[in-house]
């Protein structure tokens, strides 16, 4: 179980190790960011805790820029709890493959810690 720990951290970008990441699930999406970071061997945790080591909190959103036609893109920062200095940051574009909230989830991730 520590080797396999051990190699899924190994695939978070190095400003991430030793972070845990505060998520509220409180709703479908932000349900499956959790999950999806706990598959890449992030720690979560549903509240800050004083006296814990770095904590980061997951903020996400989706934007798109003025005018017809323009692509929809879902971005996650993970700011860090203590400074506000975000220390993690994806986009994807909402596409065909990313039409659930899991499929957004799982590729968000992917992007943060590749």
């Amino acid at each position: 179980m520590l080797v396999a720990l051990g190699c899924a951290s190994g695939h978070l970008p190095a400003q991430l190790h030793g972070y845990a990441v505060v998520v509220e699930e409180k709703d479908t999406q932000s349900i499956e960011l959790a999950r999806a970071m706990r598959e890449q061997g992030i720690k979560v945790r549903p509240r800050v805790r004083g006296g814990s080591g770095p904590t980061a909190v997951l903020i996400y959103f989706t934007f798109s820029d003025p005018g017809p036609g323009q692509p929809l893109w879902f971005h996650i920062r993970l700011a860090d709890t203590r400074s506000g200095e975000i220390v993690g940051a994806a986009t994807i574009p909402l596409d065909s493959l990313t039409v659930t909230p899991r499929a957004r989830a799982v590729a968000a991730i992917k992007a943060l810690a590749p």
